[in-house]
């Protein structure tokens, strides 16, 4: 009988151990993918996101970012000459100029990430910085700046050679800084655009992907190579929380792939995590007292709530103290005397530094209980002085 019972333990921890990790499963094809909470600037899913990798037309977030960092005026007319296009290969990506237009710098800007357009990029760079060359520089100065240490740009298009390269990480810093900027955002969040010349109408990624349901991503940017696959950068919101996911590397043979593989990350978390409270305005943090027998309660100022699995309970959670307990007459009031956690498997989801309420000093009532012997000798030879000194006095006169 207690075989057969622990049998049936080990099934039934095996059938737990099963579920958890199919839930904690998110199926993509995509090979590099990372999501962010941009409510807490964290990361909060990832998936090979430091791998040197082809990022095809993603490479346009950067294009843009440059062009519209290094642009004053962007009604300013441009004229499209042949130089500026002619050694485009047929099989790129374009958003139709035409040499012998005349476009606006919000038209190229529009057409570079609304179409892709490998022609608004190179219009871009030499109307900017008069060759391409100069422009790639501007953005590898804009790569270092930002810290996006494994990308290395060649082109201003996305062609894959041998020095251009970059990570899923590296994309969401740039798409996270680009996002800040009013310009670039209004054009990654925009679903279609009409040139000012009306002879290009444009309709980005994102109009394609609010139509097949998925109206939480509010701005996108796709990419595609054979040896890229399928890219998608994109931002959402859900249940007032904002996201940044970048997927790199799907299978090309569904077109759709990248647009379901950012789908299923973006919903698993919305269906499986939400803001929980941790702490309470005025709960106990830590329970002090000094050398001296006084005791102070440390409380929180403030309400607390973490990003959270459904699964998981306040009462899973980790409170720990690292400091001091007991203070000496050294510590002064705001002296750091430690710092107060809450952890969850050794993750910390909360700090908090613990700073001292008081200047520790012997109160009199210390004093005067741990001195008590001394005190009552000293009023007894106080009382008794005078007392002899008349008793002296008496026996003079006698």
């Amino acid at each position: 009988m207690k075989k057969l019972f622990n049998i049936f333990l080990i099934f039934i921890c095996f059938f737990f151990l099963i579920n958890v990790k199919a839930e904690e499963t998110i199926n993509i094809s995509s090979n590099n993918a990372i999501l962010i909470n941009l409510n807490d600037d964290k990361v909060i899913y990832e998936k090979n996101p430091d791998e040197k990798v082809y990022i095809a037309s993603l490479t346009k977030i950067m294009t843009a970012l440059v062009s519209i960092e290094n642009i004053s005026n962007f009604d300013e007319k441009i004229l499209i000459t042949s130089d500026m296009i002619n050694d485009l290969s047929y099989d790129l990506s374009v958003a139709g100029f035409k040499s012998g237009e005349v476009v606006t710098y919000n038209d190229l800007l529009y057409g570079t990430l609304l179409k892709s357009g490998a022609d608004a990029t190179q219009i871009l760079a030499i109307s900017i910085c008069g060759s391409k060359d100069g422009f790639i520089k501007l953005m590898n100065q804009k790569a270092k700046e930002l810290n996006m240490n494994n990308t290395h740009f060649s082109n201003t298009i996305g062609i894959e050679t041998e020095n251009h390269y970059s990570t899923a990480k590296d994309v969401a810093i740039l798409l996270k800084y680009a996002i800040n900027n009013e310009i670039f955002k209004k054009i990654f969040t925009t679903k279609n655009y009409m040139s000012t010349n009306k002879k290009h109408d444009m309709n980005g990624p994102l109009k394609i992907i609010n139509e097949n349901g998925i109206d939480y991503i509010l701005g996108a940017k796709t990419g595609y190579t054979s040896k890229a696959g399928l890219c998608l950068a994109s931002i959402a919101k859900y249940d007032n929380v904002n996201y940044l996911l970048v997927t790199i590397g799907a299978d090309h043979e569904n077109k759709m792939q990248h647009i379901e593989d950012s789908k299923n990350i973006y919903e698993y978390f919305f269906n499986n995590f939400r803001y929980k409270k941790i702490l309470s305005k005025k709960d106990i943090l830590v329970n002090l007292k000094t050398i001296y027998d006084e005791k102070y309660t440390i409380l929180s100022k403030e309400n607390v709530e973490v990003y959270l699995n459904n699964n998981i309970e306040k009462n899973d959670l980790e409170h720990v103290y690292d400091g001091e307990k007991i203070l000496d007459k050294t510590v002064k009031k705001g002296d750091k005397i430690g710092t107060y956690y809450i952890k969850k498997d050794n993750e910390i989801l909360y700090s908090k530094q613990i700073t001292s309420p008081v200047d520790v000093k012997m109160p009199i009532n210390y004093f005067l209980k741990h001195n008590i012997v001394f005190i009552i000798l000293f009023l007894l030879i106080i009382i008794l002085i005078p007392i002899s000194l008349m008793n002296k006095k008496k026996n003079n006169f006698k």
